[in-house]
């Protein structure tokens, strides 16, 4: 194809903060072949996704009205301003993605006869804590969205059966996304960055750099339980008193799990670095990684710790099982049990030949899921006729 022949996509996305959907679409739209491909992203906001796309050569569109607050009126503010959009760029291609930007940019498509519509469900409002009637408004919402587009990719196997109405499963396939780590760091540096980011813990981590580390990154979300995992290590620093435990990230929930934490008398243990810029490449200061979720669509995180040969603890539940298979590449507990994730860290604390078991087969899994694969196969959907 010559540069005038180049099929346009145009990725869409509600929010521009650096979370998981925001991660797979700069990874698709910086992996196109430039030769075959323009990509160009429509977004709401200004966040991190949006100058690492700049700095990336892709040209971004700011949606003056995109956003998570939903109203009738608001969403047909953003689907008017999507068809106006979508008017004026003329893609070969929409590639759609979260719930907001679907919806309205699913319709906007086909009321201005795009010649291809993907949307790709990185995981259903209808899983999260909601009355049930907000939850059949979010699922009809979603299922139409499915219904309308050509195709749509879901992130995990269970994305995809978790969407079981009429008529949308033989619409939906699952690609798993890919990861990558650049500038991973060994144990003692990673460790050493991390020392110096715990402004909001009452201890000083320094002193405990040789002790065993057990480490989460994730947003600090209801919906991740990590006042679980403290509960946890508050058991454990019992029977053995050198642990600690690291909380990368921030979120609503950093307030009350602080509290948790001095309510516990547990402030030499558990230490919050709040955001870290790509906390991936300190993976390996962990002897431990812990995801105690209640709901995970997929979980970058878990294909990141695999990369970096950290042992997993986390909750069968959502798109996790696509990635770790339990006592295999990882263990696996039942969600809201916080014994049952107590005595899991505590297995893998005293044997270290299930951890150096678990870290092999995982890191071979985690390096099969790769940004090039899923670039793959999501272009072979670009290229299908209707």
């Amino acid at each position: 194809m010559t540069k005038h022949e180049r099929k346009k996509v145009l990725f869409l996305i509600t929010k521009s903060n650096w979370g998981g959907a925001q991660r797979y679409v700069f990874d698709l739209a910086t992996n196109l072949d430039p030769e075959q491909f323009e990509a160009v992203v429509a977004v709401g906001g200004t966040g991190e996704l949006v100058p690492k796309l700049n700095e990336a050569g892709i040209r971004t569109l700011k949606l003056a009205h995109m956003g998570n607050t939903l109203s009738v009126f608001r969403l047909g503010k953003i689907l008017f301003e999507c068809v106006q959009l979508l008017r004026k760029e003329r893609p070969n291609v929409l590639h759609t993605n979260s719930s907001i930007a679907g919806f309205t940019g699913v319709l906007a498509g086909r009321c201005t006869k795009i010649q291809r519509i993907i949307f790709t469900a990185h995981g259903w409002a209808f899983n999260e804590d909601r009355s049930q009637l907000q939850k059949n408004i979010f699922k009809t919402f979603h299922w139409l969205t499915v219904l309308c587009s050509h195709h749509t990719t879901a992130v995990s196997t269970a994305t995809k059966l978790q969407m079981n109405w009429p008529l949308v499963q033989k619409k939906m396939i699952v690609i798993n996304p890919g990861r990558t780590i650049t500038d991973l760091k060994h144990r003692s540096e990673a460790r050493g960055i991390l020392e110096t980011k715990m402004t909001d813990s009452v201890a000083n981590l320094t002193e405990y750099h040789t002790d065993t580390w057990i480490g989460t990154i994730a947003e600090l979300h209801p919906i991740k339980q990590l006042n679980r995992a403290i509960d946890s290590i508050a058991s454990l620093t019992r029977t053995i008193p050198k642990i600690r435990y690291v909380i990368i990230g921030d979120g609503q929930c950093k307030e009350s799990l602080q509290q948790q934490v001095k309510d516990l008398g547990i402030e030499q243990h558990v230490f919050f670095a709040g955001a870290v810029h790509e906390a991936a490449r300190f993976l390996k200061a962990f002897d431990i990684f812990v995801l105690p979720s209640k709901s995970e669509a997929f979980g970058y995180v878990l294909l990141e710790a695999g990369i970096a040969r950290v042992p997993i603890v986390t909750t069968d539940t959502g798109g996790i099982p696509d990635i770790i298979t339990n006592e295999m590449t990882g263990l696996l507990v039942q969600t809201n049990d916080t014994p049952a994730l107590t005595n899991a860290v505590h297995i893998l604390l005293t044997d270290k030949k299930l951890r150096e078991k678990l870290v092999d087969a995982n890191e071979i899994n985690a390096n099969m899921y790769t940004v090039e694969k899923m670039t793959k196969e999501t272009v072979k959907l670009y290229s299908q006729t209707k």
